[in-house]
């Protein structure tokens, strides 16, 4: 049976709808903007470092930080979302 390896997930919510032209500023997260208006930014971030080093940019560009959330993925999980 092989070993399950997990990969830690980041969604990090900022109020008002964050241009795009910034997505490189956040080293390869996925921007969205959600029916309410906010910003989404979903993606993995290697460890506290990195997720700091990210807050700190929404903090340089005076966003307003709503909620950072951590999802844990099965290799499992990436698996099936590569398939669709």
């Amino acid at each position: 049976m092989a070993e399950q390896t997990e990969q830690l997930i980041y969604q990090i919510k900022i109020k008002g709808e964050l241009d795009p032209v910034w997505m490189e500023w956040f080293e390869g997260l996925t921007l969205i903007h959600n029916c309410e208006g906010d910003t989404i930014l979903t993606g993995p971030i290697v460890d506290h470092t990195a997720l700091h080093s990210i807050l700190l940019k929404v903090r340089d560009l005076n966003l307003k930080l709503v909620s950072v959330n951590q999802i844990e993925l099965s290799s499992d999980d990436l698996l099936q979302a590569s398939e669709n």
